[in-house]
Parts: structure tokens; C-alpha cells; sequence
């Protein structure tokens, strides 16, 4: 019994399914989403930016290009979900509903998005502070507290291109003696076509690269030079200046050939990458970044008032509280809140603070920290005995106070204290300004307040790196990797928008 004749004998009312047949639909791009997607509320958040300057970049003569309006929403969205490659944000132009809205059935290339998005680099900061001044008109920025910290994101560049000045000048040196051997080498009349190829193509290779260390060698030269201005300026929230760098200890000092402008940095897990710094300033409502900053080393605690005005300056408005790990803190930046008065109150550790209670310094001798000041500016030993001011002398920037025991031959301490006849200390004319800001940290209302600082400003970055997968940078060189962060933040601060303030956005009255 043959099965399939059987089945075809059999009636059914199946309606007709013909995958050759041509089919033709009507496509109305608004009825692609649903009135409350993403995508929607990120149309509505662009069609409220201010774009004049990306305008003044284009001409009127030429090919006309896509509307920038239009592709800055594709950007947006697309950093809102995670996408940053171009091809990805292509491929999704082409066959996804949600870009397919936005780019309204124009399909862009990678090559297209990606020179938008370098083109116009140097706006994205001015974009970034109003899409923070709409967060601020939707009631989603508290102005309590104001939490900074920073992260570092590898560079798009090989660790292994890792170079220093000497390693670049002997590997000039190893390609001029290879080239010589190269034009010095007899060739035989005799010599095959493929052999010939190979020899040329090597030489040309090797011409290539030492012209491109060439190059570089000139960008490392310039590149020493930046850090050592930038290294004697930063004097400002530093402990103390230090000496000046050797010419041999200059020498030593790596960049990476591939993108020469990232620095290399440690990474928590110890690694030692080309890298840039990330910092960004959160507000403690909904974890809104109000300010970026990308720099070129660690955290530093030259870093902290800038982030903190360009917050102030991106929302119009003060902040309550201002919450920073010891990367941050010093006794230049104490003594600078304390001389500029500022309306923040700030809760910033330093190192010392971190380390105290530890095991003590000097060969277990006890630390400044262990002598206290009266309310008459009088210094007092561990043992409670009274110190004697003998002088005051410059180092470096800082002035310290030099005082000695007055009790020290008598007192039961002494070899916890120091093995000289009398001990002797030197204490920061500004160590006023720590003991004011431990004293803070350490009160009940300190410690609750700063207990605030990491879940606020953490789960930003742990956002960036698990959930988006921002690990390595796309773009190289440090504006496009500043760009970048702003792209990112932008992303954040749209994410706040889409879960907390779409009912104020599409409210009528909203202007």
C-alpha cells in the first residue's frame, strides 16, 4: 500500500502555501513598536536636543548625506542596548524593526555610521550635558548625594605592542642592519620568479615598518615630554612634589605602538594593559551620571573638584553630599575644601585613613596618626604627654611642623615610641584638614552617609561590563576614546530615562 497516495486522497480545507509566490505588503513605519518602547522614547528624546553645532559641520554643496538627526538616534539606541560595533548597528538597520523605526527604512552603512561618529567626536560632550539637563527637567536627578569613582578599559591595542623608548631605538637599529645584509646579499641571474617575489615583498616589508618606527619614535619622544610637564604639574591634591624624572628613567617609560596615546595601567585583577580612565560623577536617586572624565593615568586626587564642578555645571545646581574612595583624597584636596568653602560636604578617605589600625609604621613605631592635637592647636604624644614645636621647614610643596617629646625619658611607651633619646616628628601644617575629615568619616551620620557611595556609583560600572560588555574601547587615540565614554554614559543616562521618566517625556504639557 503506497502511504503517500493515500495522503494526497485525502480532503482538507488547508488554505495554499507557496513559497515562490510573489508577495507584496504596505509597511507603516509608526505601527512597527508599540507606543512605549525604547525606541520610541529615544526618537522623542533626540527630537528635544539641541543640534545646531552637528548642523554647522555639513555644507550645502556635494552629495547630500543622511540627516544627522537620524543617525543620532540610531547611535544612541544603539548604545542604549549594547551595540557599539558598526557593522552590528548595519546589520541591525537592515533587519531589525526597532532601527528599522528609527532610521525610517534608510540603511546606512558601517563605514557611514562610523564616520559620523568620529566626525563629530567633539560634540558628543555638549550632547551628553543636555540629555543630563533633560534627566534634571524630569525630576530624575535628587541632588543628595553625588558619588565618584573611576574605571579602567583596555585600549584597542595589542599588550604585546607594549614599547619604550630603547626597545623602539635597538629595534631601528636591528631593522637598519637587516636592511643593509638585505641590499648587500648576492642574487643569482639565475633566480626563480617566486624566490624573487618573496625576497621583494620582504623588503618592502621591512622598509614599511621602519618608517612606521620612525614615526612613532618622534610620537614617544613628544609623548615623554607630555608626561613629565604633566607629571611636575600635578602638584595639586598630591602629598608632596616629587624629584624630577631621570633622562634614563624616561627611557624606560612604555607606550604601546599600536594606539601610542593609551597609557599603560594595571587593571584590578593585576593586569598591565594599554588602557584609559574613566570617571564618572552619579547621582544617588536613580544613579544618573551628571559628569565624565577620561584621563591618561589612575585616580588622582587632582581629579575630584573637576568632576565634581562639571557635575554642578551640567545640572545648574549644588549637591548635598559628595562620596569618593581614598583615590581621591589628600591633604591638598582637604586643604583646598576647606580654603574655597564649598557647599558640598564632602565624605573622601585618603590612603592613610585606609590603612590606619594596621599594623605600625616606622618598624612598629607609633604613626603621626597616633598624635593628637588639643583645641589650642597644642600636639600631644600616645602617651598623652606634651610635644614641643622646634621649627617649621619647606619640602618639596608642603610646610611641616617639626616638634619632639618633652617626657620621653620617663615614659613607659618609649621603645613602642623610638629607639632615640627623644622622638621626633614632623607633622603637614594641613594635617588640621585630615583629622577634620577622619573625624567626619568616623561619626555615626559619616558613616551612614558614605555607606552610600559604592552602591550608587558601582553598579554603574558593573552595568558597563557585565551587562554591556564594555571591556576594550573601539576607537583609538584619546579624544575617540573620550568619545566613546560619552557615547556610553549617554547609554546610561537614556537606560534612567526608559525605566523612570517616560511618563513625564510624552506628558503634553512637558516642554
Amino acid at each position: 500500500m503506497d502511504t503517500k497516495k493515500d495522503i494526497n486522497k485525502i480532503k482538507n480545507n488547508f488554505r495554499a502555501y507557496d513559497q515562490e509566490q510573489p508577495y507584496w505588503d504596505t509597511i507603516y513605519i509608526k505601527k512597527l513598536l508599540e507606543s512605549e518602547h525604547p525606541a520610541r522614547i529615544i526618537d522623542t528624546v533626540v527630537e528635544k536636543l539641541n543640534l545646531e553645532k552637528l548642523y554647522k559641520e555639513y555644507r550645502h554643496e556635494g552629495n547630500p548625506p543622511y540627516h544627522p538627526k537620524m543617525m543620532l538616534k540610531i547611535l544612541f539606541y544603539a548604545y542604549y542596548i549594547g551595540i557599539m560595533s558598526c557593522r552590528k548597528m548595519w546589520n541591525a538597520v537592515m533587519y531589525r524593526s526597532d532601527f528599522i523605526y528609527l532610521a525610517a527604512g534608510q540603511v546606512p552603512n558601517f563605514r557611514t555610521i562610523n564616520s559620523f561618529r568620529k566626525r563629530h567626536i567633539r560634540q558628543l560632550p555638549d550632547l551628553f550635558a543636555q540629555v543630563v539637563m533633560l534627566c534634571v527637567n524630569l525630576d530624575l536627578v535628587g541632588f543628595k548625594y553625588l558619588s565618584v569613582d573611576g574605571e579602567t578599559i583596555k585600549a584597542n591595542a595589542n599588550f604585546q605592542k607594549n614599547k619604550s623608548k630603547a626597545q623602539v631605538k635597538k629595534e631601528l637599529e636591528r631593522l637598519k642592519t637587516t636592511m643593509e645584509k638585505l641590499l648587500k646579499q648576492d642574487i643569482p641571474e639565475d633566480e626563480p620568479e617566486e624566490i624573487k617575489e618573496w625576497r621583494e615583498k620582504r623588503e618592502r616589508r621591512i622598509k614599511e615598518k621602519y618608517k612606521k618606527l620612525e614615526g612613532l619614535k618622534e610620537t614617544l619622544d613628544t609623548l615623554v615630554e607630555e608626561e613629565e610637564s604633566k607629571r611636575e604639574n600635578r602638584i595639586l591634591g598630591a602629598e608632596e612634589e616629587r624629584p624630577r624624572r631621570r633622562e634614563s628613567d624616561s627611557d624606560k617609560v612604555k607606550f604601546n605602538l599600536t594606539d601610542p596615546q593609551a597609557p599603560i595601567l594595571q587593571h584590578k585583577d593585576s593586569r598591565i594593559l594599554p588602557s584609559y580612565q574613566h570617571q564618572s560623577a552619579a547621582d544617588g536617586k536613580y544613579g544618573v551620571v551628571c559628569a565624565v572624565q577620561t584621563t591618561r593615568r589612575p585616580d588622582h586626587p587632582s581629579d575630584l573638584i573637576p568632576i565634581v564642578d562639571k557635575a554642578k555645571e551640567n545640572t545648574r545646581r549644588d549637591f548635598d553630599f559628595v562620596l569618593a574612595d581614598c583615590a581621591f583624597g589628600s591633604l591638598g584636596v582637604y586643604e583646598r575644601i576647606e580654603k574655597e568653602k564649598r557647599n558640598e560636604e564632602y565624605y573622601v578617605p585618603d590612603e592613610r585613613y585606609k590603612i590606619r589600625g594596621r599594623k605600625k609604621e616606622n618598624k612598629g613605631k607609633y604613626p603621626q596618626e597616633s598624635f593628637t592635637f588639643d583645641e589650642y592647636g597644642g600636639l600631644y604624644c600616645p602617651a598623652k604627654k606634651p610635644m614641643k614645636w622646634q621649627g617649621r621647614y619647606k619640602q618639596f610643596s608642603s610646610k611641616k611642623d617639626i616638634y619632639y617629646g618633652t617626657g620621653c625619658g620617663d615614659c613607659k611607651v618609649k621603645k613602642e615610641c623610638t629607639d632615640a633619646e627623644k622622638r621626633i616628628v614632623g607633622i603637614d601644617i594641613r594635617t588640621k584638614h585630615r583629622i577634620k575629615m577622619w573625624n567626619r568619616l568616623d561619626s555615626q551620620w559619616g558613616r551612614y552617609h558614605y555607606s552610600k557611595r559604592g552602591p550608587i556609583i558601582e553598579n554603574v560600572h558593573g552595568d558597563d561590563q557585565k551587562n554591556r560588555n564594555w571591556i576594550q574601547h573601539h576607537l583609538r587615540g584619546y579624544q575617540k576614546a573620550e568619545g566613546e565614554f560619552c557615547l556610553i554614559r549617554i547609554g546610561t543616562n537614556l537606560r534612567k530615562i526608559v525605566k523612570y521618566g517616560k511618563e513625564m517625556l510624552f506628558n503634553t504639557n512637558y516642554n
